[in-house]
Parts: structure tokens; C-alpha cells; sequence
């Protein structure tokens, strides 16, 4: 079972463009609501504040919050 980085009620930055950062901010807060199951395709269910948008991501968009 993989160890995840965030925890249940962490706010934390969320960008689906991670390569294009550099040039432009794509990040928008989110809270993670819950961590999928090790089968689960996804790493985490957030809620995404700037679009009030519910969404399964993967770890590797989510960033700590600076």
C-alpha cells in the first residue's frame, strides 16, 4: 500500500498543467475530502474552491500550499 503525502482536511494546491507551471500559475486551492483505495486509479478525491468542482486526481498535481 503506497503512503500518501496529504492528509484527509489538508488544504492544498491543485494544478492539472504541472509542466506548463513555469510560465503561467494554474493552481487553484483545494481540500482533500477523502484518499482513494490502493486499487483505485486515482490518489484523491478534492474539492476544488475556485469552481466549487468535486474531482479524482492523482497525487503528483496536488502541491503543499507555500
Amino acid at each position: 500500500m503506497k503512503v500518501k503525502k496529504y492528509k484527509v482536511d489538508e488544504w492544498v494546491l491543485y494544478n492539472m498543467l504541472p509542466d506548463l507551471s513555469e510560465e503561467h500559475d494554474y493552481s487553484q486551492r483545494a481540500l482533500i475530502l477523502n484518499t482513494c483505495e490502493g486499487d483505485d486509479f486515482y490518489d484523491y478525491e478534492i474539492y476544488i474552491e475556485k469552481t466549487q468542482k468535486f474531482k479524482k486526481v492523482k497525487e503528483r498535481y496536488l502541491f503543499p500550499l507555500k
